[in-house]
């Protein structure tokens, strides 16, 4: 896919709307600005909270301890707070 933009006077750019929906990007979504060589990537910043559960397969059968729960939890908070400071 490519798409043509135009950068505003305050430097912003508008991501196309195809490309937001296939992606999911929404309104308030952080992204990660990578600058490689004379090209520049956006990439979506996962929230923790999307990655619940991908050691699923590791627990199966069995419970994580409320401890575990408690630090996900915790972790989640952190990073989001982080997020929001930049």
């Amino acid at each position: 896919m490519v798409e043509l933009v135009t950068v505003t006077s305050k430097g912003q750019v508008i991501i196309p709307s195809r490309l937001r929906k296939e992606l999911n990007i929404v309104k308030g979504e952080k992204l990660l600005v990578i600058r490689e060589g004379n090209a520049i990537k956006m990439i979506p910043v996962p929230k923790l909270s999307q990655m619940a559960g991908v050691d699923k397969e590791l627990f199966e059968g069995r419970k994580p301890s409320q401890e575990i729960k408690e630090m996900r939890k915790e972790w989640t908070k952190e990073f989001e707070e982080r997020i929001r400071k930049t």
